[in-house]
């Protein structure tokens, strides 16, 4: 009783020392799910802290942002309502091309000359010289006129505000990918650096020693 006792301690002793190797794969997936994670299971706690700020500050502007984004939408989008009669409820390539064209008058004009030029001088096709402007003209319930080039500046203005969240947004998702895989990379690196820091030099042998009924517990260390 006493023997198996002792044994017990011995190898509760020996796992104590021998340190438990972390495995790279889990940091890395911990990393990639969440920055920091990985950090937290190597205990690197203070680059753990790190990663989670700089998650939590590029979420809070991604939220932040695309409120924004759909504010400055609904201004342009009401400046062109009160000024120029233009609805409220069309697709995005409408607003654009009211912001690249002072009226409707204009835009049209544009297409039908390049459509001449193309379709009828170009290759003689009548038929598809029709079928593009019947895609491209603008009809005469979506037709605009800034009267005045302030309004257009204006409008433009607006319109440029809107873009620009939009590419600061996209900015701040990039942050997050970016996040995550120097994340990963510090995880790996900080977990193989562990892992190679508590390797041991020496090797446990556990013999069972038949003739005494026991075994035979000894540590071989290599200088």
């Amino acid at each position: 009783m006493k023997k198996t006792l002792i044994v017990f301690l011995l190898l509760l002793l020996t796992s104590m020392l021998i340190a438990e190797e972390l495995s790279t794969k889990k940091a890395l997936f911990l990393s990639a799910v969440l920055p920091g994670l990985g950090e937290m299971y190597a205990k690197s706690y203070q680059k753990t802290a790190t990663f989670f700020c700089v998650e939590a500050a590029t979420i809070f502007s991604y939220l932040r942002l695309k409120d924004e984004t759909q504010w400055a939408t609904n201004s342009y989008k009401q400046f062109a309502f009160a000024n120029a009669n233009i609805p409220t409820d069309r697709d995005d390539s409408y607003y654009q091309i009211i912001q690249n064209y002072q009226s409707s008058e204009n835009y049209n004009t544009s297409i039908i000359r390049d459509a001449r030029n193309f379709y009828l001088i170009y290759k003689n096709d009548p038929q598809a010289y029709q079928n593009y402007l019947d895609e491209y003209l603008v009809p005469e319930d979506m037709q605009w006129d800034w009267e005045t080039e302030r309004e257009w500046a204006k409008y433009k203005k607006l319109r440029r505000n809107k873009q620009d969240l939009e590419i600061y947004t996209k900015f701040t998702f990039a942050a997050a990918i970016l996040n995550r895989i120097v994340s990963m990379i510090d995880a790996a690196v900080t977990v193989n650096k562990i892992n190679s820091e508590n390797q041991l030099q020496g090797h446990l042998h556990i013999d069972p020693d038949w003739q005494k009924r026991g075994i035979k517990l000894y540590y071989e260390y290599n200088f």
